[in-house]
């Protein structure tokens, strides 16, 4: 325990901990969804922060020992499809792993700790766009009446048609590493009803108690 509370106290006053084996590497990176809809294609997209640490081998007990962690700070993608209809890309199934597994390829993906260190200190500088393969799609859903967050529903990304009516499909859904900004308050903009949503969760016999605050909970996430 002295040695962590001294490796700790030095590591403090430095930019970095690298000296000590702590790593920690932060990214921008914007997800863009694009949807061809009766009225021709409809796009939407959100920035959000990424961080990931990594911590030394003597650090942590157990399990933990050696372990690393991550954050994620923004909202979802909010596609306006018309008609007072949208399309929400969550956060959920979406974080730096989609990143990592989209512009790192198989045979480079990290097995070893300093494996680790090289790959997320490639993808901090790292700068572009891919589309993501289908395995790596975030969750997606849909609100029958927009006003009311009890009427969410997931969306099949392969049968959009199924959600929104005929001649709506999944156009590409574009992972991209970028110095734009934080995305803030679309979300908002379009779901008045976000920042009080857990009054939904105290209404007495509604399904929405018990079952979709989940997904509601990826529309937006914080550090």
């Amino acid at each position: 325990m002295l040695r962590v509370l001294v490796a700790l106290a030095l590591c403090l006053p430095l930019s970095g901990c690298d000296l000590f084996g702590f790593h920690d590497w932060e990214w921008h990176q914007k997800l863009t969804v694009s949807v061809m809809t009766p009225e021709g294609l409809k796009t939407g997209s959100a920035v959000v922060s990424v961080n990931v640490y990594d911590t030394p081998n003597w650090w942590g007990l157990g399990d933990f020992r050696g372990a690393g962690a991550s954050s994620l700070s923004g909202e979802a993608v909010t596609v306006d499809l018309g008609n007072g209809r949208y399309l929400f890309a969550l956060l959920r199934n979406y974080g730096h792993e989609t990143a990592r597994e989209t512009f790192i390829s198989k045979e480079e993906q990290p097995q070893t700790k300093a494996e680790v260190i090289a790959v997320y200190g490639r993808l901090e500088k790292m700068r572009g766009s891919r589309e993501l393969a289908r395995e790596y799609y975030p969750s997606l859903v849909t609100f029958d009446d927009i006003n009311d967050p009890t009427t969410l529903r997931r969306v099949d990304p392969g049968e959009l048609s199924a959600s929104f009516g005929p001649d709506y499909r999944l156009n590409a859904i574009t992972l991209s590493i970028t110095d734009e900004p934080v995305t803030k308050g679309v979300l908002k903009g379009v779901l008045g009803w976000i920042n009080s949503f857990s009054h939904y969760r105290t209404i007495s016999s509604n399904p929405f108690t018990s079952t979709l605050p989940g997904d509601i909970g990826y529309l937006r996430r914080t550090r």
